[in-house]
């Protein structure tokens, strides 16, 4: 009987274990953008960005963004493309890393602003239909718009993010990103395939 029991409850669990170790590195996400700064105007907009793996342990990340700056009503369109790498370090959890390249152009001013950005940590499906990641990372923009510093601006960040999946394909996702002088915060939904 005990033996009994004991498949009974392998049997039950297994789907769900599977189901919560399964991170998606193939996906798309648009959403709403807010970043609050203390050395620049407050910005909001939209952006996406997707995913492709290939392979098993890499992926093609890049996305794009429209936001307009508070107080002075400009509107910065941006772009950008990347790869990245993650391995598993546990059944549930996948060590991350990433780096990209973003080209900004602000409306109205000449020339653009270079972003490079690499960043690493860790991806984990917490419970079975919930997953987080937490991310550390480095970014130096580079411009030549007239209007901004022209020297590299090189800063730390942190990230936070979550995703509630509410099927096999679409989630809810929420992400926070805390740097030097701003904070920035993403919602939006996420088809994962």
């Amino acid at each position: 009987m005990k033996r009994f029991l004991l498949a009974a409850l392998a049997t039950a669990i297994l789907p769900l274990v599977a189901q919560a170790g399964d991170l998606s590195y193939n996906y798309l996400q648009a959403g709403y953008d807010y970043t609050n700064s203390n050395s620049a105007p407050n910005a909001h907009g939209w952006s996406g960005t997707g995913s492709v793996a290939i392979g098993q342990n890499f992926q093609i990340i890049g996305g794009g963004s429209h936001t307009n700056r508070d107080t002075t009503g400009t509107t910065v369109n941006g772009w950008n493309l990347g790869g990245g790498f993650h391995t598993p370090i546990s059944d549930r959890t996948d060590f991350v890393a990433d780096a990209s390249y973003h080209q900004a152009n602000v409306d109205g001013v000449s020339g653009g602003i270079k972003t490079y950005t690499g960043e690493a940590g860790v991806r984990s499906a917490l419970a079975p239909r919930f997953e987080g990641w937490a991310m550390a990372g480095y970014s130096d923009s580079h411009n030549n718009t007239g209007d901004i510093d022209r020297s590299g601006n090189g800063r730390f960040f942190a990230k936070l993010g979550g995703q509630y999946k509410l099927n096999k394909n679409w989630g809810l996702v929420g992400e926070t990103r805390f740097a030097q002088h701003d904070q920035g915060y993403f919602v939006g939904p996420r088809f994962s395939f």
